[in-house]
């Protein structure tokens, strides 16, 4: 790791830890990356979602990402599943802005969690159709 410099803020800071944080998760493959995901390991700072939206591909990332999103629930998980679905939604070809509205509800709890639990299914239904078509 380069060494840390003096931070004026802590915009500075953050900033700096994120880029070394990414520039850690570049040399690492598609796979070891979903296996951090999938035991949980994420960094303060969701470079690990840039990273996989970078590198991954939907047929091998959707099954971990679909598993993050229904097990990571409630308001501690917030900005977890908000970078995940960022990164599966990406990896399905939507832009990030403006939100697509299955993102949404797959995302915030907001109608409460069984029917976040029905997006995800929704979301998982797409993807399959969007895996089957892309093998035709």
């Amino acid at each position: 790791m380069a060494d840390m410099p003096e931070f004026s803020n802590w915009q500075e800071a953050w900033e700096w830890h994120a880029q070394q944080t990414q520039n850690a998760y570049t040399q690492l493959s598609e796979a070891e990356l979903l296996r951090q995901i999938q035991e949980g390991r994420y960094d303060p700072y969701y470079q690990i979602w840039y990273n996989l939206r970078e590198i991954g591909s939907l047929a091998s990332c959707a099954p971990v990402l679909l598993e993050v999103l229904r097990r990571d629930s409630g308001e501690p998980f917030m900005l977890i599943r908000y970078h995940c679905a960022a990164a599966l939604f990406h990896l399905l070809g939507y832009p990030d802005d403006p939100l697509p509205e299955l993102r949404q509800r797959v995302q915030w709890d907001r109608e409460g969690e069984p029917a976040r639990q029905a997006a995800i299914d929704e979301l998982e239904q797409q993807i399959q159709t969007q895996l089957a078509g892309s093998q035709e």
